[in-house]
């Protein structure tokens, strides 16, 4: 397998196991130390300080899924960048709304013994919508 479908299999485990919340799985992208940064919220580091961010976040919604687009990836040596493009939605558990975003990913990551891993993720917001679901909705 070259580094580049390496690289892009870690960047599909983490969306797919955020869809399911499987933590797990998510954290298992990332180094030893490595760090999920959101501007404006926060950097953090280490699945004891990712985790709960994370889980807090999925903890209101009755379903979430997040899909990323192919990566752009720079491999070097035993580090690489990857970049993409990301679109979450989902309906909040207690109302009839539901939520779009829309965003991108830009990663470093480093190879370890385990495989490639984020050493840093970084989310930068492209946009968000909430919006009501009609009554009757299959979503609703």
């Amino acid at each position: 397998m070259t580094d580049e479908i390496a690289i892009q299999q870690v960047l599909n485990l983490y969306t797919e196991g955020a869809g399911r919340a499987d933590w797990d799985q998510v954290l298992g992208t990332f180094a030893q130390g490595g760090v999920w940064e959101v501007p404006g919220v926060g950097a953090f580091t280490g699945r004891a300080e990712i985790e709960p961010v994370m889980t807090a976040f999925v903890a209101q919604m009755a379903y979430f899924v997040q899909l990323n687009t192919p990566a752009v990836i720079t491999v070097d040596g035993d580090t690489a960048k990857a970049r993409c493009v990301i679109r979450e939605c989902g309906k909040f558990k207690d109302r009839d709304e539901a939520l779009e975003v829309l965003g991108f990913y830009s990663d470093d990551l480093i190879r370890t013994d385990h495989g490639w891993k984020f050493a840093r993720r970084t989310w930068k917001l492209a946009g968000m919508q909430r919006f009501a679901l009609l009554a009757g909705s299959p979503l609703g």
